[in-house]
């Protein structure tokens, strides 16, 4: 086959063709640009995520660790108050994965949320909506996309609406920074950063200890319904994941189905339709596009994927974003299909075992909700003439920068 590389400009701007091509003549590549294992099939990315105790995940979110290559960035970060670091959730393994996923479920209560916060997200959906509704076009990232997710990791974090800008910020460098493939400036500026969100959530916690409040930062930290209390350096990074990972897929996520509504024939028409096919319009989104395109493990053991071994203490891309379009499992994958039954194979967008994403559903239903206002305020919602179309810089990430819409009222 011609030989690929997921880091090619046209590749990362639209992938999708090499994924085929991987799928078909190279389902398990060593990528010699990226020093690491690519498994573009469903059932080898399946395997991995269902048998977690031969695949370490402490280095599940970046393809290549920057810090470790920038002295400039590890000087700075040596200035943390929450040392020694602790890995947690997505990035800890066995026990300790276990003790940090039960506090965090316990103290973030997903389902109580959403009826706390199921409101308060409508409410925010159609204030952005007002701002915007009578000039007959809007940038949608800016808009929608972005704020609202980040207004919900603000209530998390009992942060004012004026820290938004700056959360967001935080977020960005922390996640350019994990794809490995940015500028030294960045990276020093991601840890900069980190010690400016560490010193943020410090300060909570310390206000917090020994109180009798009941905001997620005080249950996380008393430990809650049997959950064990958490020390500042473990509190320190699950909160980083839950600002880059309670953002970041949601972003792309609200993007991506506005603008699948405004490229589709017919797709508006069919789901004011009918309001109940929104959600799996939001599941098929989620596995036509994954936001993350990938997540990364370690082998543990030597593995044997069809003809290929790949030996112990090999870094794997399980490429969710060719995964979720395996033609083996999804008949004409590459086609966004309404009306595809996506409870027939899940798709792997979010994970899957004990390290599949707590908050999913919370991702799910602020899609549901925002979906589900525009289509009740906006009418002919069509992709706006003369401007452009940015697709997201991040590798690893399908999702936009910005676009703007037209539409009618």
């Amino acid at each position: 086959m011609t030989e690929i590389s997921l880091l090619d400009p046209p590749v990362r701007a639209c992938p999708y063709h090499a994924y085929r091509a991987l799928r078909q003549d190279a389902p398990v590549k060593y990528m010699e640009d990226q020093n690491i294992w690519v498994l573009s099939r469903y059932e080898d990315c399946d395997y991995v995520l269902s048998n977690a105790e031969r695949f370490t995940s402490k280095e599940a979110l970046s393809s290549a660790n920057a810090y470790r290559k920038c002295p400039a960035a590890l000087d700075i970060l040596s200035n943390s108050r929450a040392l020694p670091r602790q890995r947690t959730l997505i990035l800890a393994d066995g026990d300790q994965h276990q003790k940090h996923r039960k506090a965090l479920q316990n103290a973030l209560s997903p389902a109580k949320m959403l009826r706390e916060f199921g409101p308060t997200i409508e409410r925010r959906v159609n204030t952005f909506i007002d701002g915007f509704i009578e000039t007959g076009t809007c940038e949608v990232v800016s808009s929608i996309a972005i704020p609202l997710p980040m207004s919900l990791v603000a209530l998390i974090f009992d942060a004012p609406e004026e820290m938004i800008g700056t959360l967001k910020a935080w977020s960005d460098n922390f996640f350019a920074a994990l794809s490995g493939l940015v500028s030294e400036d960045v990276v020093i500026e991601a840890a900069r950063d980190t010690l400016a969100f560490e010193n943020f959530i410090l300060d909570r916690v310390a206000e917090r200890r020994g109180t009798d409040r009941t905001d997620f930062l005080s249950r996380l930290i008393n430990g809650v319904d049997g959950a064990e209390p958490l020390n500042d350096a473990e509190i320190v990074n699950i909160c980083s994941q839950i600002l880059v990972g309670g953002n970041e897929s949601t972003i792309s996520l609200l993007g991506n189905a506005v603008y699948q509504i405004a490229t589709t024939s017919g797709l508006e028409d069919a789901l004011r339709a009918d309001n109940s096919k929104i959600m799996n319009f939001v599941e098929e989104c989620l596995r036509h596009e994954a936001p993350l395109q990938a997540m990364y493990r370690i082998t543990l053991h030597e593995e044997r994927f069809g003809d290929v071994v790949i030996p112990a203490g090999q870094k794997l891309m399980l490429n969710f974003g060719s995964a979720n379009r395996d033609e083996r499992f999804y008949e004409n994958g590459d086609a966004f299909d309404l009306d595809r039954d996506n409870t027939e194979t899940l798709h792997l967008t979010f994970g899957r075992g004990r390290h599949a994403c707590v908050g999913q559903t919370i991702a799910r239903r602020e899609a549901v909700i925002a979906v589900t206002a525009l289509l009740n305020r906006l009418k002919n919602i069509r992709l706006a003439k003369d401007k452009p179309v940015v697709r997201s810089p991040i590798f690893g990430v399908r999702g936009f920068k910005s676009f703007y819409i037209e539409f009618d009222v």
